[in-house]
């Protein structure tokens, strides 16, 4: 014999009362702001990608050979194994629903203080960086050291 299937409804009535008791209907999503984690020692986790990012950029005009070589030396965190990120994984850190504190299409965890930061690709003289303000890379001669930042990255566990 099968018993009817409860869906966790039940009415509870008196003179004056009618109690209506939810029991596993809803399933909140996770927030974005749930995707990163702040471990309150200068780095942020993305839970999406499992990469460890700086949680603020180098703070300075910096072209992209001095870029990669503040990556290299970042100890942050605790870690010595920081790197430059690559295109795609400043790309995944864009939001156009998110800003951070300035204003930059990025989580509010990421402290970006230009609106682009150097990534690891390169053609000849030409490197690549990402615009936190348009979501688009952009190729620029590695000498430049204008307005864009570099923003350390690494494996997380």
């Amino acid at each position: 014999m099968s018993r009817p299937l409860t869906f966790g409804i039940k009415l509870l009535c008196g003179p004056f009362i009618v109690v209506i008791v939810f029991i596993g209907f809803f399933v909140m999503p996770a927030m974005a702001s749930d995707r990163f984690v702040d471990h309150g020692d200068g780095s942020v986790t993305d839970t999406k990608t499992g990469l460890m990012w700086a949680a603020k950029d180098n703070g300075s005009p910096i072209n992209w050979p001095n870029a990669l070589s503040y990556c290299q030396n970042y100890s942050g965190g605790g870690h010595t194994d920081w790197r430059m990120p690559t295109l795609a994984e400043l790309t995944s850190l864009y939001d156009p629903k998110d800003k951070n504190k300035r204003g930059y299409h990025v989580n509010k965890l990421i402290d970006t203080s230009a609106q682009s930061c150097w990534a690891s690709e390169i053609r000849g003289f030409k490197a690549a960086r990402f615009n936190f303000i348009y979501g688009q890379a952009y190729w620029l001669r590695q000498s430049y050291s204008g307005p864009t930042r570099v923003l350390p990255v690494r494996a997380g566990k």
